[in-house]
């Protein structure tokens, strides 16, 4: 539950408060003076009957519970917290939309949207949101078959079980092929000629996947069926004969499962927006295909540039103005960013012209049926089309007036790096090995006798109480250097300032005593700040732009009327 506060004249019961401080900080002198009346309401936070309530107001503009919601939702998930973890950042939260709204009304009051590069992008978005929701209208409720599922998910997980043997001559791989096919046991006679030394490979059958395997080898085995025996295969200088012994599909793999789905239900969808295409083709076109199949843009004669002006009608569409020989020859031409002649001398034009064709006709097509389909009408696009304009406002403000004032100075880099030192060096290096002990008196014991000079290996051959090799849970030492972050916690503490040579005592949450004799010790060695630079360089200037902005939140206040009415997420948080 949330705590509001309501302005207004109301006729029901109500828990009449003064306006909290934050309220009454964002009235803006000669602003509407807020109604003399005043309610608390609690309501359930992700209730869909509340998610259009406001929180807050920015201007004329509200900030709604569904977008603080999934603000903070998205804060939540960034920071891999509880979804209900951290809503006392609410306030943090809330004044971020609420900076950005304010930003955005101040790009806006600037004149932001009329610069070309914006204007563009406000003009191309809102034909390819009617596109997608379009397409997306017509794929939202599918579903993947279960045995297009099946089928997909088996190609996966496939395995073979296969047995081979390779020779050095090819003569005596192909010797061995002529026996088995005359009829003779392959299993006997790779066994000899494995027991002789003629060839090598493994007398019991292995399962491998087929990205295991050589690419000859895999397409010779998918082609086989389970007891037949391989032609010869060269690989690499030797020559391989192999017997496909089984085939399974291991069960459970969840990974290849969700794989599996995703593949299964893209191509059902690829299949329903075909549907959907011709079906939207014989609704509105009607193509001139005699036209269509004579059209020669690679020819010498009338030439790209000659049919860039022609207006012979390919496509007439219902409604709409007709597709034409120059359409087709404009959308040829945005195809190739390096020029058109290159790519008629490298006859690569006319392969294009259908998908050229498509590409015009499609775009009308489903900006006409949204249309037509009221899409352009729901709350849902009209929300996309202002999200996308807030944004695009909201980024360009930060390019065009925040941005160009922040500076990071050398000073300030070589400060930070000094400062955090320990976050742009290699890190420590140590290699450790150990001896487990059952209790901590044997491992006490140990140590006290290796440091009095006893020798490693011979405690590690005599010493009592060590805990059996077999033993769940009990540690393995690399011979190779490990990171120090890399070591379980307690064992970070119980080798710290540690140096070669030196004997360390460390209980593992397993309940073994170990005897950890440090090696050696590689000290973590900060890279040069030069190789750094520029890493620090966007860390601060990032934390710059967002101290800005902030900044710029709390300036704009002064402009533009914002009033808060949450005051509480408590409920939710005790």
């Amino acid at each position: 539950m949330i705590s509001l506060l309501l302005t207004g004249t109301v006729g029901f019961a109500a828990d009449q408060k003064e306006l909290p401080a934050i309220v009454k900080e964002d009235v803006k002198e000669g602003a509407v003076p807020v109604a003399e009346t005043q309610i608390t309401l609690k309501v359930p936070l992700f209730s869909p009957l509340f998610a259009s309530f406001p929180v807050a107001t920015v201007g004329d503009e509200q900030v709604t519970l569904d977008e603080l919601n999934k603000s903070l939702a998205a804060l939540h998930e960034r920071a891999g917290e509880d979804k209900t973890a951290g809503r006392k950042k609410y306030v943090t939260v809330l004044n971020r939309l609420i900076n950005s709204r304010l930003i955005v009304q101040e790009a806006e009051s600037m004149g932001l949207e009329e610069l070309p590069e914006v204007k563009q992008k406000l003009d191309d978005f809102p034909r390819m949101a009617l596109k997608e929701e379009l397409k997306d209208l017509q794929i939202k409720s599918l579903q993947p078959d279960a045995t297009e599922v099946e089928k997909y998910y088996k190609e996966a997980v496939k395995e073979w079980k296969i047995k081979s043997v390779k020779f050095e001559k090819e003569d005596d791989a192909k010797e061995l092929a002529r026996t088995v096919q005359a009829g003779g046991n392959f299993d006997e006679l790779v066994n000899t000629l494995i027991d002789s030394g003629k060839a090598t490979g493994t007398k019991e059958g292995e399962y491998v996947k087929a990205r295991d395997l050589l690419p000859q080898v895999a397409n010779v085995v998918a082609g086989m069926r389970a007891g037949s025996v391989s032609p010869v295969i060269q690989v690499g200088p030797s020559y391989a004969i192999f017997k496909l012994e089984d085939v399974r599909y291991p069960a459970g793999n969840a990974e290849a499962q969700d794989a599996a789905r995703e593949q299964a239900l893209a191509m059902k969808q690829i299949e329903a927006l075909a549907a959907y295409n011709k079906s939207l083709t014989k609704k509105y076109a009607k193509i001139n295909q005699k036209l269509l199949d004579k059209l020669d843009f690679e020819a010498a004669k009338p030439g790209f540039a000659q049919l860039l002006k022609d207006r012979r009608v390919v496509v007439e569409i219902k409604g709409d103005k007709p597709i034409t020989v120059a359409d087709m020859a404009e959308s040829l031409s945005q195809k190739f960013f390096h020029g058109i002649d290159e790519a008629i001398k490298g006859k690569r034009i006319n392969e294009q012209k259908m998908s050229a064709l498509y590409d015009i006709f499609y775009a009308r097509l489903y900006l006409k049926e949204a249309k037509k389909l009221g899409i352009d009408k729901t709350g849902h696009y009209k929300d996309r089309i202002k999200d996308f304009k807030d944004s695009l406002l909201f980024g360009m403000f930060i390019q065009k007036v925040v941005a160009p004032e922040i500076k990071v100075s050398d000073d300030e880099t070589k400060a930070y790096y000094n400062k955090h030192i320990g976050d742009y060096s290699t890190p420590e290096l140590l290699r450790i090995k150990g001896l487990a002990f059952t209790r901590k008196e044997y491992a006490e014991a140990a140590i006290d006798k290796l440091r009095k000079g006893t020798e490693y290996q011979w405690l590690q051959a005599n010493a009592e109480g060590q805990a059996a090799k077999e033993s769940a849970g009990l540690l393995e030492f690399s011979p190779t250097p490990v990171t120090r972050n890399g070591l379980p916690e307690k064992m970070q503490e119980a080798t710290a300032g540690g140096k070669a040579g030196e004997y360390r005592l460390y209980e593992s949450p397993e309940g073994f005593f170990y005897v950890l004799l440090i090696q050696d010790v590689v000290p973590a060695k900060p890279q040069p700040l030069e190789n750094v630079q520029k890493v620090i360089v966007k860390k601060l200037f990032n934390a710059k732009l967002n101290q800005a902005v902030e900044e710029w939140g709390v300036k704009l206040r002064d402009a533009y009327k914002v009033q808060v009415y949450i005051t509480d997420l408590g409920a939710v948080n005790k």
